[in-house]
């Protein structure tokens, strides 16, 4: 039985894995795929790292949670 390293957004989405985030102030939760961002922040970039902001309310990386935290919440 293999293992996947998934922590950078390159991995993901090799895996074909989604983002999860979920955001503290207005509960608005998303799968955004990896793909289209990473030409814009790079192959090896952590999606921690990445300047989130909520589609709804406009809230910014500090109040998004992301990955496995984002789906424990729902």
């Amino acid at each position: 039985m293999g293992t996947k390293r998934l922590d950078c957004l390159g991995r993901l989405s090799r895996h074909n894995v989604m983002i999860a985030l979920f955001c503290r102030d207005c509960r608005h939760f998303a799968d955004v795929d990896p793909t289209p961002l990473i030409l814009r922040f790079g192959w090896g970039r952590e999606p921690e790292s990445v300047p989130w902001v909520c589609s709804q309310c406009g809230a910014r990386e500090s109040r998004i949670l992301v990955g496995r935290p984002a789906r424990l919440v729902r």
